[in-house]
């Protein structure tokens, strides 16, 4: 054993050198920015880092050595490219730091200065944004929390005033362990925000005043002319649902001006993400669909003309597809799936970019905001997501399952000739060592009943070889509304060097697909989603007569667990052995301890609510569409991987699960991590991998 784990720990940290784009930025000088993160083992979290490169004419003339940046949590140029703001951590204290051309000019320690508490750096409320002046930093951060005392406390043998503090504030009593609610799973901690700027000139915070209390306020920016900001808000009752991957949260658009006038726009029932401004500044785009539902799903694109008031009506510019359109050059559209833009998206006044999943793949669009035409950007080898616009020119990454991200430059010709885009390359990209006989094929699937039959998997594995000689790992993705997209992930690769083929599968129900795969699902987890998994694994064993029939290992996490779970309950006769990563395991036991306890009554064809009577009859309905009503005949050896602090399926359901399999004779192992939903830590990610290796070929009987 131990010279198969040399072998396994070898190769994780081989492939873990490749590294990964993150961002990049079109600089006037002709010089490319661009962000990478490399896993470290040593140091047991990612390095990330910044290479430059300088161009002419769209050519590569010189190139940087990478420069690690790993203490920089944010930073930004402004428009001129004469300052640089970074928000920096140094033994968990937050730095604001001011550049200019070689010098540092401001360093502002937030945590002395008492103003908020720490400055949002996640992906949902974060801003970071210079004013059009250049001489303030827009940013979000948590309120500071006022202070409280308990009921009784012995008081000292001086005080400075009658409270104590030498503050002449009078402290709550009894305070101290008032529960406030935060957002949940990924975002702990975040529960009420604050808008600051920094002002560069005084070296100085402002609080922006005349936000209400009882709404929650998140990616700010300001307008072109800086008269005001723009953002989303929240409401925070009856309660903050988690909203890490949930495009769903009842939201509309917000306007502040710096003497506290904060209006919203009437949006009910509308979730929205990201408003931005067009470069004129004569109107605002945002995304958004209908809130409640299914966690994620398809968006329309919107615009509104300024200024914004309670009485603006948004024009559609992208409605939601249902299923396909064509769109020019006669290719099909299945709908817009991300959630927000890259940093600087336009081409020109009215032409953006928007990169979006498409079936198996990230394509990039360019979309007219006066017609809604949409154009896509050629691209046929894996996935092409662009990083930056400057004028005409385009900054992308090219993603492949069996290469690494490869960063490309072109010109964006003018209207109705987007397609012809030429890359030039930054980087190369050869196909990793090892997997030279590998391919992936897409696979478009139909199901044989339901009111929506089209779904897909996607093969990555040899090219050929003897027949029955290659084991399958069968791979679900979680969600249930998420997609497998074309670009290369470390597990995948893990597999596919160990001798192992893999077989994505985007069920019915994933994103990328039309909106009515989104809505087909909720009402049918457990079955249709079961059964399209089968579906997918009898092809594949059909198409690639190499794949071996008794060698079919599963692997999933969260909804993708869920699944796992089911197969091996429903079908354990046909998968030999299970790895689940923080499983769904029962729905009904998951809707009052989840940080998104809709997600259970939803999925299971339900109404959430939490007013009035309880509703037993979708508790019963969400119990039998769980696995656990199943676990009685699994079979199949199964690890299950665990995160102590996952606020999205939280441990329970799978220690009861593993103690449940133990109960009924099941060879059963269970890995606890302090870590939560995704595993997402270096070393975690590291032990969690190397054990699902070690226990799959085990118990498929792969032999040295």
């Amino acid at each position: 054993m131990s010279l198969k784990v040399d072998k396994f720990v070898k190769t994780y940290k081989s492939i873990s050198r490749i590294p990964a784009v993150v961002g990049g930025t079109i600089r006037s000088n002709g010089i490319i920015s661009t962000q990478w993160s490399q896993r470290n083992l040593e140091k047991g979290k990612s390095t990330e880092f910044t290479k430059e490169f300088f161009t002419t004419n769209f050519k590569k003339t010189a190139e940087s050595m990478p420069i690690d940046v790993g203490t920089e949590i944010i930073s930004r140029l402004s428009k001129s490219e004469k300052f640089r703001a970074v928000l920096r951590d140094y033994d968990s204290k937050q730095f604001l730091e001011i550049w200019q051309g070689h010098n540092l000019i401001r360093s502002v320690d937030l945590n002395t200065l008492d103003a908020h508490g720490s400055v949002y750096t996640d992906g949902e409320f974060s801003s970071f944004e210079w004013s059009p002046d250049e001489k303030k930093v827009l940013y979000v951060a948590e309120k500071k929390k006022v202070k409280s005392e308990p009921f009784y406390k012995r008081k000292g043998a001086t005080t400075t005033n009658e409270s104590g503090n030498g503050s002449g504030e009078e402290k709550p009593k009894g305070e101290e362990n008032l529960f406030i609610q935060d957002w949940g799973e990924q975002l702990v901690g975040k529960k009420v925000s604050i808008i600051a700027q920094y002002n560069v000139e005084s070296d100085s915070v402002e609080i922006l005043n005349g936000i209400p209390n009882d709404l929650f306020v998140g990616q700010p920016k300001y307008s072109p002319d800086g008269s005001y900001i723009i953002g989303v808000v929240y409401e925070l009752e009856p309660r903050k649902l988690g909203i890490m991957f949930c495009a769903n949260r009842p939201s509309t658009i917000f306007t502040l001006d710096f003497v506290g006038n904060f209006v919203t726009l009437h949006l009910p029932g509308k979730a929205v993400k990201s408003p931005i401004f067009s470069p004129k500044g004569d109107y605002v785009l945002w995304l958004q669909r209908n809130s409640g539902g299914p966690h994620a799903s398809a968006m329309e694109l919107v615009k509104a003309s300024v200024p914004l008031n309670e009485n603006t009506v948004p024009k559609v510019v992208i409605d939601i597809v249902d299923t396909e359109k064509k769109i020019e050059g006669g290719k099909l559209f299945y709908g817009l799936y991300n959630t927000g833009f890259f940093r600087r998206p336009w081409a020109s006044n009215d032409r953006l970019i928007v990169n979006t999943n498409q079936k198996y793949t990230i394509n990039s669009y360019v979309v007219n905001i006066n017609t809604g035409s949409l154009t896509q950007l050629e691209y046929n080898d894996g996935s092409l997501r662009v990083l930056d616009v400057h004028e005409d020119t385009v900054l992308a990454v090219c993603r492949h399952f069996l290469k690494p991200d490869k960063i490309v430059l072109g010109k964006l010709p003018g209207p109705n000739q987007d397609a012809s885009i030429v890359w030039e390359e930054l980087t190369t990209s050869e196909t990793i060592p090892g997997l030279e006989n590998s391919k992936y094929e897409y696979l478009d699937l139909k199901a044989p009943e339901g009111d929506f039959k089209d779904f897909n998997a996607i093969y990555i594995g040899p090219k050929s070889g003897s027949n029955h000689s290659v084991p399958l790992i069968v791979w679900p993705h979680g969600g249930p509304h998420s997609v497998f997209g074309n670009y290369l992930f470390l597990e995948e690769a893990m597999y596919l060097l160990h001798g192992f083929a893999v077989l994505l599968i985007n069920f019915r129900g994933s994103l990328g697909s039309g909106q009515k795969s989104v809505d087909f699902l909720p009402g049918k987890v457990g079955t249709a989603d079961v059964k399209d998994c089968i579906q997918a694994t009898d092809e594949a064993l059909a198409r690639y007569p190499w794949l071996n029939p008794k060698q079919l290992a599963l692997a999933g996490g969260s909804h993708g667990g869920f699944l796992v779970a089911h197969l091996s309950g429903q079908y354990p006769d046909k998968y030999k052995v299970v790895v689940a990563r923080n499983p769904v395991i029962d729905v009904a036991a998951m809707s009052i301890t989840s940080d998104i306890p809709d997600w259970c009554f939803v999925e299971a064809g339900k109404e959430y609510t939490q007013k009035g009577e309880i509703d037993n009859d979708a508790l019963t309905f969400m119990r039998q569409v769980s696995p656990i009503v199943h676990m009685h005949k699994v079979k199949a050896p199964t690890l299950l991987q665990i995160g102590s602090k996952d606020l999205r399926v939280p441990p329970q359901q799978g220690i009861e699960y593993y103690l449940r399999l133990q109960a009924n004779g099941v060879n059963a192992r269970m890995n606890l991590y302090e870590d939560n939903h995704p595993l997402g830590s270096v070393p975690n990610e590291f032990d969690n991998l190397i054990n699902s290796m070690i226990w799959i070929e085990k118990h498929l009987g792969i032999e040295d």
